[in-house]
């Protein structure tokens, strides 16, 4: 074990049949491993009065398993929730999908005031992947860069998690451990990380405080739910009454010729039974026909129904079903954390799709939310381009990919020049196009 740098800055300050449940339309509210390596410690920033923030690097999951416990609580006190990298859902996604890359992780900490002799307060913790290349335009360079980990398909937010009343100085002895070159690196990617919101605002801060070459290589919009007074009002604000009455009419409709109900996991019941009808019913879909479906492919699968599992141990599952005739039409599957919560799969039934199965389940989630005051918002975790949640959702998140130069000659050189180089791949491509 070895200190590799030590800096010190002052501490900022914290942080920063007939329907059987109500009708959605119109209702009343109601209220890759390495070889096991050694935990190194790397440098540090102060959280008190001659106490300093160190980084320790871990690359090795056995070895991570150690720091689960602190790790929880981190997730609990972050200054912006992400339950992509929450300890029960990231483990089972490191052992299913993190075998082809070289992963370690940075474990920001600081001594813990209430325990000043007990373990250190864990302060920041970012999942990163080291490359040979970057490769953030069309052409990949040979320069390495870390960034943050990230399984497509399965994690949709890489934000890492900040301790409120420590976020500042986390991410400054972050940056500082990057800056002192351990990987010899010359680039950091913080791909798939918000735009906006406290962890987007301390970034910016400390680019403002701290000269680097950055420059955000992509980003997007998504639809988020953020709840009004009550669930009527919400959907009257996002649906015309045109819209209003059409939804009302399918779902009356669709009651008229069978038993319509909406569903609800609840503790208790079979959590088995329910992801397995789930995967039935989505390889059934589109998704199954497309290859797209959680079951073709059996690592999914492992996955998919391994944090399902502790999520509904957890108390942080929504399983949403519209079933006719008692089978599902429709089914929403979501995951809570905090104040947030995630949209992670849905699925419906092409068969009915003139009754608007999708829309009908997704007006109950809306209810359903709005019976949930803990929840300040929904991340749809969706594309740009998905008209259905557009239309229901009116607001947006942004997402963005930022690469920064860790200060090394060549990091800054290629990040002043990215946008010279998009140009120039732009001007190939167009020249290609017109067989020029």
């Amino acid at each position: 074990m070895k200190t590799i740098f030590t800096r010190r800055a002052k501490r900022a300050g914290s942080s920063d049949g007939p329907l059987t449940r109500r009708e959605v339309i119109g209702s009343a509210p109601i209220q890759a491993q390495r070889a096991p390596a050694e935990t190194r410690p790397s440098g540090g920033d102060v959280t008190t009065d001659g106490a300093k923030m160190s980084v320790v690097i871990v690359d090795d999951l056995t070895a991570l398993e150690k720091h689960i416990a602190s790790w929880e609580e981190l997730a609990a006190a972050a200054i912006e929730p992400n339950v992509f990298y929450e300890p029960w859902m990231l483990m089972p996604a490191l052992r299913a999908y993190g075998g082809a890359g070289r992963l370690f992780f940075a474990l920001v900490q600081a001594p813990d005031p209430a325990r000043p002799l007990g373990p250190p307060l864990l302060c920041g913790f970012f999942p990163l992947e080291l490359k040979d290349n970057y490769d953030g335009i069309s052409k990949r360079l040979p320069l390495k860069t870390l960034c943050l980990w990230r399984k497509p398909e399965m994690i949709y937010l890489c934000a890492p998690l900040l301790r409120a009343g420590y976020a500042r100085e986390a991410l400054a002895a972050f940056f500082d451990w990057l800056g002192a070159g351990d990987y010899n690196c010359s680039l950091m990617e913080f791909g798939f990380v918000t735009g906006e919101g406290p962890f987007h605002h301390l970034l910016v801060d400390y680019l403002n405080e701290h000269p680097k070459f950055s420059y955000v290589t992509g980003a997007f919009t998504r639809a988020l739910f953020r709840p009004a007074a009550d669930a009527e009002e919400y959907v009257r604000s996002a649906l015309g009454r045109f819209r209003r009455k059409e939804y009302r009419r399918q779902e009356k409709r669709l009651a008229e010729t069978g038993r319509l109900e909406y569903t609800a996991i609840e503790p208790g019941d079979d959590v088995d039974a329910r992801i397995e009808e789930f995967l039935e019913f989505e390889a059934k879909s589109w998704k199954g026909s497309g290859g797209r479906a959680i079951v073709c492919s059996e690592t999914d699968r492992k996955y998919f129904v391994e944090i399902a599992r502790e999520a509904f141990r957890r108390g942080k599952l929504m399983m949403l079903a519209l079933r006719f005739n008692g089978r599902p039409i429709a089914y929403k599957l979501n995951f809570l954390s905090g104040v947030g919560s995630f949209a992670f799969k849905i699925a419906f039934d092409e068969e009915y799709a003139r009754y608007s199965p999708g829309v009908l389940l997704e007006l109950e989630n809306i209810r359903l939310l709005h019976e949930r005051p803990q929840i300040k918002w929904m991340d749809s975790c969706a594309d740009p381009d998905r008209f259905m949640i557009n239309q229901l959702w009116t607001d947006r998140r942004a997402i963005q990919t930022l690469v920064i130069s860790t200060g090394k000659r060549q990091g800054d050189l290629i990040v002043a020049a990215i946008p010279l180089l998009k140009w120039g791949n732009r001007r190939i491509f167009r020249r290609d196009l017109l067989g020029r």
